[in-house]
């Protein structure tokens, strides 16, 4: 058996702001809306995708749910982030195992870790 994708599920009661987030900050393309349900996908990687599932709960924590992207250029995303007055919840940092990141809140409360493998080298330089 093989896996063919693996695709988080985020509750959301912001969805309109949620668009606006993976669409114009992140760069994903809204493959499909049924009202109920958004699939955002990356254009150069199909299989990455996030759905948003509309919830009509008042409060939604998702305090604890994280997830992961790599990008192929970390300080443009970061440059984006802070252009665009996005919550930084942890600055950008090169750690010494070789990965360059930064961590930013989502209108649902999802920590997104946004990052991209560097020499190990570089993180004398941030």
């Amino acid at each position: 058996m093989k896996f063919r994708r693996i695709t988080p599920d985020i509750a959301s009661n912001k969805i309109e702001e949620s668009k606006q987030f993976y669409i114009d900050f992140i760069g994903l393309k809204l493959a499909m809306d049924m009202g109920w349900i958004l699939t955002f996908i990356s254009e150069s990687n199909p299989t990455a995708q996030i759905n948003l599932l509309q919830s009509d709960k008042e409060e939604i924590d998702n305090s604890n749910v994280m997830i992961s992207i790599e990008s192929s250029d970390v300080d443009e995303m970061y440059n984006k982030a802070m252009a665009q007055n996005i919550t930084i919840v942890y600055p950008l940092k090169t750690e010494e195992w070789g990965v360059k990141r930064f961590f930013v809140k989502d209108p649902n409360g999802v920590t997104v870790n946004i990052m991209s493998h560097v020499d190990k080298t570089e993180n004398s330089k941030s």
